[in-house]
């Protein structure tokens, strides 16, 4: 180990522990103490969700190791069902050569305070390849302990089957049409067959690649020969708010909302500008991406070159909310609202605060809200600190699965698309 200090940052961020989402039983994991920055996403685009065709499509997984040592980790992927319980599937009907493989590319950071082993796989490789469509997830452990997840991310291959036309509309409901969006699609076979469609097909819909409060398995309105109508059937989000983004690529120089940067002894620190409640302000459409972050700096070699700061996040309010935490959400939170990312109230402040370990680069965020009572898996709202606009630019992604005759879901439709794009 190079640097035992650094070990103090980490309990900042990274003392996660095994959590369920939605009672499923597929285990998903944030990561294991001291694994950082973990990014999954389609080959050279960084910001996409990892949403890939069973054809040539390839991801890039990340992750950082804060203890700064050469440690060994494997890799496997599983196959899941629509609503994601792992599939009855063996590896052997999925996959086309091993059924794990280890993570062998690792570099050691260089000039950092903050000192950590970068690894990186791209993925299928020449003997780990999956030959089916459907949800699977991806999962990081120690060969000494293979049960134990120390990561886990969700990524979907699917492929172009049937024809799916989307779009964002406003709700029928007269109450949501300022604040609610309603997706609407048409399912058409194409080169597969539709046997049974009420009981075989299952539809899911995703609001910014966000699997904490997707919508699914909503009946068709009614079907006609080969269309499937999901029309005002009920896929209605709220449209919540453009993000708020934190920028420290910069270890040097201000970025606008950053109010100051430091170097401490351990690590270096970025001050960011007060955040300012959302809740019944007119509705500005800002730039953003989708929640997603990137890892950047301003000098040196982006992935070992980037260095560790704590961000300060402040969030001003008259009062606390009793009986309910304020989270601070995005992809930086592995899209949840996890508990090393709730933030405390500082009475003598007024405001809510967190101080949080990230690596340089660009961080889209909200601040989501939940009864302090609420189950892990429930979805926090924008409510009480962002605001619900019509408005509001999000990505929507539709998924259409079908119960295939081999025995797996299989994912035969795809459409994804910026409703408002700036």
């Amino acid at each position: 180990m190079r640097n035992w200090k650094t070990w103090t940052f980490t309990l900042l961020l990274f003392g996660f522990t095994s959590n369920a989402i939605n009672s499923q039983a597929v285990r998903m994991n944030d990561t294991g103490l001291g694994l950082a920055s973990v990014t999954l996403h389609p080959k050279d685009l960084v910001i996409s969700p990892p949403f890939i065709p069973l054809q040539n499509g390839m991801l890039t997984f990340r992750f950082d190791d804060l203890r700064a040592e050469y440690s060994s980790y494997n890799l496997r992927v599983r196959h899941c069902t629509h609503d994601w319980w792992y599939s009855d599937l063996h590896p052997s009907e999925y996959l086309d050569g091993f059924h794990d493989v280890v993570i062998d590319e690792m570099e050691d950071s260089f000039g950092t305070k903050v000192n950590y082993t970068h690894y990186s796989i791209d993925l299928p490789k020449d003997d780990f390849v999956w030959t089916r469509s459907g949800n699977y997830v991806l999962e990081v452990f120690s060969p000494n302990a293979p049960e134990e997840i120390l990561i886990s991310r969700r990524f979907v291959v699917y492929e172009d089957l049937s024809v799916v036309q989307a779009e964002m509309l406003e709700p029928v409901d007269i109450a949501l049409r300022r604040t609610h969006q309603e997706i609407s699609f048409v399912v058409k076979e194409d080169s597969y067959d539709f046997l049974d469609p009420y009981n075989n097909l299952f539809t899911t819909v995703l609001q910014n690649a966000r699997w904490d409060n997707a919508i699914s398995d909503i009946s068709p309105r009614f079907i006609k020969g080969q269309e499937l109508d999901f029309s005002k059937v009920g896929y209605v989000f709220p449209g919540g708010n453009s993000y708020r983004y934190v920028d420290l690529k910069s270890l040097n120089f201000t970025a606008r909302g950053i109010a100051g940067i430091t170097e401490g002894e351990y690590s270096f620190h970025h001050l960011l500008d007060p955040s300012q409640r959302r809740t019944y302000t007119y509705h500005t459409s800002l730039p953003d991406i989708n929640g997603a972050f990137v890892i950047s700096n301003d000098r040196h070699e982006i992935y070992t070159g980037s260095d560790y700061s704590v961000a300060h996040f402040s969030l001003p309010m008259p009062y606390e909310l009793h009986g309910r935490d304020i989270f601070i959400f995005g992809e930086l939170s592995s899209g949840k609202c996890n508990p090393t990312m709730k933030m405390t109230w500082d009475s003598e402040a007024s405001a809510y605060k967190a101080n949080i370990l990230l690596k340089q680069g660009y961080y889209d965020y909200l601040y989501l809200v939940k009864d302090s009572s609420a189950p892990d898996f429930e979805f926090g709202v924008t409510d009480d600190i962002e605001g619900n606009h019509f408005a509001t630019d999000n990505l929507y992604t539709v998924f259409v699965y079908y119960a295939d005759f081999q025995g797996y879901d299989r994912v035969i439709g795809f459409a994804q698309w910026n409703n408002n794009p700036n």
